[in-house]
């Protein structure tokens, strides 16, 4: 089982149920989330066995455990659904929901005590992305948003509007991504050099649904993901849209669990981002 990342796999399963509201769907998705971050803190200082699934990209005891404690729910919640989940795998229902599960999204981090991780949910129906939901525990905040419903955080008992930030151009905006220095030449990476010497700022978190969360909350300027792993992105998706920003593949089409990868910006400089991404 950790021999590596399953491919996303399409199957029929997961059909919609039209009785089952949006508001109770979201708020089942920030249910599990929650609970997920807790059972992270609880074992922040204990996270069990470490495999390498595969070279420098481990998972822990804490990952499995998680992931069985939202699909269990899942399964007898909304027993129709489809369920894709970084570690098990799974599947993408064509006709109806999927719920895409990121258990302990920046696993790196959480096995060094750095606070950079969260438990990641989204929604996945007929092709969009109608829910997200990132817990980050030892931040103290959840993010939540619901198509057509906007983006919020949660945080010490308050709900506070998301909103992007207002950056102007490239040069003085603040960039997220996570990049490995070594094999830094390689062919496909010259626009994303570009991108990152034309800004003001790098960051590097180490969690992709931290980085979606934060640019939503205004806190960088752009995302950049070269790499298109479903539930990582899809909380980005929706997170940065409803707070105003938007967010494509890298050659500026609509994002799909398919994509190459992932741009997500404020908006107002998300032409010039991609412009430097193809330029370079």
């Amino acid at each position: 089982m950790w021999a590596g990342r399953r491919e996303n796999r399409r199957a029929r399963p997961g059909r919609l149920g039209g009785m089952t509201d949006s508001r109770e769907v979201h708020d089942f998705a920030r249910d599990i989330a929650r609970r997920a971050g807790e059972l992270q803190l609880s074992r922040a200082e204990n996270v069990g066995e470490i495999v390498e699934k595969a070279p420098k990209d481990v998972v822990t005891e804490v990952d499995l455990l998680c992931e069985k404690l939202m699909v269990d729910a899942i399964r007898e919640r909304f027993p129709e659904d489809a369920i894709l989940s970084e570690e098990q795998g799974g599947e993408i229902s064509d006709t109806g929901r999927t719920w895409l599960l990121d258990p302990v999204d920046g696993t790196a981090n959480f096995t060094k005590a750095n606070p950079m991780y969260c438990a990641c949910v989204a929604v996945l129906e007929g092709g969009r992305v109608t829910h997200a939901v990132v817990a980050a525990p030892r931040i103290g905040d959840l993010y939540h948003a619901r198509l057509g419903g906007g983006a919020f955080r949660e945080t010490n008992g308050q709900t506070i509007p998301l909103r992007v930030s207002e950056t102007k151009s490239l040069e003085y905006a603040v960039v997220g991504a996570d990049l490995s220095l070594r094999g830094w030449g390689r062919s496909q990476e010259p626009g994303l050099q570009k991108v990152l010497f034309d800004s003001w700022q790098l960051r590097a978190l180490g969690s992709a649904g931290i980085r979606g969360a934060w640019l939503a909350a205004g806190y960088l300027d752009v995302s950049v993901g070269t790499r298109n792993t479903a539930w990582d992105y899809a909380p980005t998706v929706l997170l940065v849209s409803e707070a105003g920003g938007r967010a494509t593949d890298l050659d500026g089409s609509p994002w799909t669990v398919d994509s190459r990868g992932l741009i997500a910006t404020n908006g107002a400089v998300h032409d010039e981002v991609l412009e430097a991404l193809g330029s370079g």
